[in-house]
């Protein structure tokens, strides 16, 4: 895949500008290649959900520890060569940046072109705008069915969250702690099939339909999920170490519990 080639229909029919698609293609070259000395390397889109996650991670996650999560091994091994490497980390970076300015955006719907857009393409669409005969060779190399919408995305966004659960841990502040069980359910309802009859096709609208009405509002319900959890993180920041009986904690101190709250309103209570 080259690097102007990448423009994959997202389920809000958001176009990327020519910056996000040459980054994507770029990754998408690397990831092609990787893959070509190690099969097990994931697709993109799983990459996308992880790194969306760990945007929403409440301390920063550093290569050393995402990396050999997503290719099962460290940059040592992933990469043939510095030239490779450095290609595949300055289109993370790239990325990595162009989410975050999503996320920090002040929107009000989906359709704002400054909305996150993930990645994710309607897998399903591309197959039912396929030839017969293209559709015949694909199934001879593939044995398992294309996934529904957003299902790889939020696979890579759970994977996150349960390989540094300790961070994803719900506070003790009960308000905070629901809408984070509430926010993580919408993303991980992602994860299962699309039963429900297809309505509408994200790939090419002119082929037949492959995506639920149901499945296209709970993947935009996700992507609200995925801003809730953004400013959760935010506005916690990194959780802190358990407070020993011989530490000493100011009362106007944050609670040592990452609440978020003072400690006089808090533990201290």
């Amino acid at each position: 895949m080259t690097d102007d080639s990448y423009q994959p229909d997202t389920p809000l029919h958001v176009e990327l500008d020519d910056a996000t698609a040459a980054t994507l293609g770029t990754l998408e070259a690397v990831l092609d290649a990787v893959r070509a000395r190690h099969p097990d390397t994931p697709q993109w889109e799983f990459c996308e959900g992880l790194m969306t996650a760990l945007l929403c991670t409440r301390r920063p996650i550093g290569d050393d520890e995402w990396l050999p999560v997503l290719f099962g091994r460290d940059g040592a091994q992933v990469f043939a060569s510095p030239a490779e490497s450095t290609r595949f980390f300055m289109g993370w970076m790239e990325r990595k940046a162009q989410l975050s300015a999503e996320l920090r955006a002040p929107i009000d719907s989906l359709d704002d072109e400054r909305a996150l857009s993930p990645a994710v393409l309607d897998w399903r669409g591309l197959m039912a705008s396929l030839t017969e005969a293209e559709r015949a060779e694909i199934d001879k190399a593939q044995s398992a069915p294309p996934p529904a919408l957003g299902q790889v995305w939020a696979a890579g966004f759970m994977t996150a969250v349960d390989i540094w659960a300790d961070d994803w841990a719900y506070p003790r502040d009960k308000e905070i702690a629901e809408n984070m069980r509430d926010a993580l359910d919408c993303v991980a309802d992602l994860l299962d099939d699309d039963t429900g009859p297809p309505a509408l096709n994200l790939y090419n609208p002119d082929a037949p339909p492959s995506v639920s009405q149901a499945r296209f509002e709970a993947f935009g319900e996700a992507l609200w999920a995925v801003y809730d959890l953004y400013d959760i993180a935010t506005a916690l920041g990194p959780r802190i170490a358990p407070v020993r009986k011989d530490d000493k904690v100011g009362r106007n101190d944050p609670c040592p519990c990452g609440s978020g709250k003072k400690y006089k309103k808090c533990c201290a209570g």
